[in-house]
């Protein structure tokens, strides 16, 4: 008995001492204060443990006085201090006044903390004196002292980037932090959800850091620990946890505060009854509980049994089981119009100077307040030039300083020319004057030397992403270079990026894409002729506003003359193309002015498709056809279409239709339906790549779908050299959820494909 107090002793020790070595190298203070939060949940179990020794020690016959009297200081130094901390932050999340939660997260700094962590030592070699069994004389941890665990540390000091921007902070302790934008949790579901935030960003950090240290044994079992704690606190906080009434763990989960407030918590419930929750969350628990949160005080269980249940617990199998608690958090979020905050929570926020004076310290000297923002370089090429290089090949954060840069320089760089535009208004004539400026000068010329095509489509996406300003000079900086390249991809991708750029009126454009609109190639003339019709819906739309509905441009002419020149199957994927972009996400509100248009045009359609539904396809076929029209998915339309068109003579019009979707000219619409159409597509065109990126997105989005995980499954049974990834994939689906008998015969059809896949290859 007293062996195994001592050394659960020992090993808490171990575990404070390096809890606090990982702390006092954190990159940041709120970093520090994450992982300073395993010094007070040991301290609370060391003193637990301690306690538990003087019975059978004064039953043995030593004198105890000195160690009680040494440890109840400390006991009573903790209750004063952390008693609070480690129930609110450390051990659990549960509510707290807000104002008293951000003081008790500020009180976790390195003094306090350091002497608890010297304490326990402290009265841990005061037991030398006893020569109890079993005790060793205390040596820091074997790491503590390898070289390759002090450079980790270094590693993990420095970080990822010199952070100079403000991100979106949802969570309660957001205010605590330098360069974030707060947001108050003041009524009980905001603070549910803002908790969730913050344990999201815990378990985010530790991951983190767990990838630098898993090759250091007792610091990833304290990450492993903390992870687990912080996963079960995650659980308790999205679904309302069972107990006994008046339970110091009782609380609403967000599950049932989202129901009270009268909106619908199904995305949460729906997960809990689909998937196997209460079991996979039992497994961790009962971790979380013997070594995570607590160590096991009954001193019949040795520590290496603990270690050894810790040990055994597969990290990636509670990683995947959390990953779908995160989804489901963050589809709850953008199901409830008012917890829509949560979800972007440390995005970034542009045109906001960042202020490093707000944190309070974990150790060291305060923040010095920040410099005075320095202006852009707007007109420097040499910043030009190196912030392209960072969008290109950057990472995130590199990306967003980039792209901040072209975006202030777009609109504030010297002007280099003037470009006049003249648009006819009744019997006048108004002119317009835009300034073609250094920045834009600057991307014209890195167009012709982008090699690469990756490259060049990022340098589109760079001008799309700053069009939202100035879109004219942008418009015309890529007609320029248009008209001087041959390639005929990438002509086909200026078509497309000024369809979603440019504005009216821009004679160059139009004279651009009306010459386009006459190529040879169907590609290019297809996105040509859109170019030109979400130019004249961008224009048109806004103006049918602004002036009660009267028409500038009559939509059915303008739209007869650019489909004009087609044969009938072109204007069949021309027509769904433009339905998809009247019913699509990308234009919104302007829709509205083209109601009549487009219910004219749903009818068109559907007698375009008729002769192509003829044979065979019955009236459940019309029927499934018209379903697909009034849900506006027009993805799904061409897979209808493409699955009939069997015989030869169509392979021309099977073809057009989806590649008009995989190049997304038809715009997929915003339900999961259509994204699985357009999932089928890529399969149609054997692009299992594709296919499985858009089903991992559906996937995502609907962690309490069965169906939505089985499609991955299957589309990785189907993708060659993906076989093991789709056993493995086919056995999590198997774990997480409980399968109806449709859900469990199409994985067994899978994993037979797989299985006699593996072994022809083999044989």
């Amino acid at each position: 008995m007293i062996t195994r107090r001592v050394e659960k002793l020992k090993f808490l020790t171990d575990e404070m001492h390096i809890a606090l070595r990982l702390a006092t190298h954190a990159p940041d203070s709120f970093s520090a204060r994450t992982i300073a939060r395993h010094i007070l949940v040991r301290a609370e179990n060391f003193i637990a443990h301690a306690r538990g020794l003087r019975k059978p020690l004064n039953l043995a016959g030593y004198d105890t006085r000195d160690f009680n009297k040494t440890k109840e200081a400390y006991a009573a130094e903790f209750e004063q201090y952390f008693r609070l901390s480690r129930d609110r932050l450390g051990a659990h999340v549960q509510d707290f006044d807000f104002g008293k939660r951000i003081e008790l997260w500020n009180e976790i700094e390195i003094i306090k903390i350091g002497y608890f962590v010297d304490g326990a030592r402290e009265i841990y070699s005061g037991l030398a004196t006893m020569s109890l069994q079993g005790y060793v004389p205390y040596t820091d941890a074997p790491e503590i002292a390898d070289a390759s665990f002090n450079e980790m540390l270094h590693r993990f000091q420095r970080p990822n980037d010199n952070r100079q921007w403000v991100e979106i902070g949802a969570d309660p302790l957001a205010i605590t932090r330098s360069n974030t934008s707060a947001i108050f949790n003041l009524t009980a579901i905001h603070q549910r959800a803002g908790q969730l935030a913050l344990i999201r960003r815990w378990i985010r950090a530790q991951n983190c850091l767990l990838k630098e240290a898993e090759k250091h044994l007792y610091t990833a079992r304290i990450l492993k620990a903390r992870i687990l704690t912080d996963i079960v606190s995650f659980c308790d906080c999205l679904v309302t946890r069972s107990v006994p009434p008046g339970a110091p763990q009782e609380m609403d989960g967000l599950d049932r505060l989202v129901s009270a407030s009268g909106e619908s918590a199904a995305p949460i419930s729906d997960f809990v009854a689909t998937s196997n929750f209460d079991s996979e969350l039992r497994s961790i628990r009962a971790i979380r509980d013997e070594i995570g949160a607590h160590l096991e005080i009954d001193d019949t269980r040795a520590l290496n049994s603990l270690i050894a249940d810790l040990d055994g617990l597969d990290l990636e199998k509670a990683r995947g089981f959390y990953g779908l608690l995160e989804d489901v958090f963050t589809k709850v979020c953008r199901t409830v119009l008012y917890l829509r905050t949560y979800a972007v929570d440390g995005q970034r926020l542009y045109g906001v100077a960042a202020d490093a004076g707000l944190a309070i310290p974990f150790s060291g000297s305060a923040c010095t307040a920040p410099h005075p923002p320095q202006p852009p370089p707007v007109n420097d090429e040499e910043a030009y030039r190196k912030s392209l290089a960072q969008w290109l090949d950057g990472y995130e954060s590199q990306r967003g300083d980039a792209r901040q840069l072209f975006w202030t320089a777009f609109s504030a760089s010297e002007t280099v020319e003037q470009i006049h535009e003249s648009e006819t208004l009744g019997p006048g004539t108004r002119i317009s004057a835009h300034e073609f400026r250094k920045a834009h000068r600057f991307i014209a010329s890195s167009l012709p030397t982008a090699v690469s095509e990756s490259d060049f489509v990022g340098i589109l996406d760079l001008v799309l992403t700053c069009s939202r300003g100035s879109p004219y000079p942008l418009a015309e900086l890529l007609v320029r270079y248009g008209r001087e390249v041959s390639d005929y991809r990438r002509r086909w991708l200026i078509c497309r990026y000024l369809g979603e750029i440019a504005s009216w009126p821009h004679a160059s454009v139009g004279a651009f894409l009306g010459e386009c609109a006459k190529a040879v190639q169907w590609g290019l003339r297809l996105e040509a002729t859109l170019a030109l019709f979400k130019t004249f819906v961008a224009a048109e739309g806004p103006y049918r506003f602004n002036n009660k509905g009267r028409t500038r441009i009559a939509y059915g002419a303008y739209v007869n003359s650019l489909t004009a020149p087609m044969a009938p199957p072109e204007l069949l994927v021309c027509s769904l193309a433009f339905a998809s972009v009247l019913s699509g996400p990308g234009i919104g509100s302007l829709s509205q002015p083209f109601a009549e248009d487009y219910s004219r045009l749903q009818g068109d359609i559907e007698k375009l498709c008729g002769p192509c539904l003829k044979g065979d396809a019955g009236p459940a076929t019309a029927k499934e056809l018209k379903e697909l029209i009034l849900t506006h998915d027009y993805v799904g339309v061409c897979v209808l279409l493409a699955i009939n068109l069997q015989d030869d003579a169509y392979n021309y019009l099977r073809e057009a239709l989806i590649n008009a979707c995989c190049s997304r000219a038809i715009v997929t619409a915003a339900h999961d339906q259509a994204s699985r159409h357009l999932a089928m597509c890529f399969l149609l065109r054997k692009d299992h790549g594709m296919a499985l990126q858009i089903a991992h997105e559906i996937a995502t989005r609907n962690p309490d779908v069965v169906a939505a995980q089985v499609l991955v499954a299957q589309i990785l049974a189907e993708k060659p050299g993906s076989e093991d990834d789709a056993i493995q994939k086919i056995g999590e689906i198997r774990r997480l959820y409980k399968l109806g008998a449709d859900s469990d015969a199409t994985l067994a059809a899978a994993e037979r494909d797989v299985i006699t896949r593996k072994i022809s290859s083999v044989t």
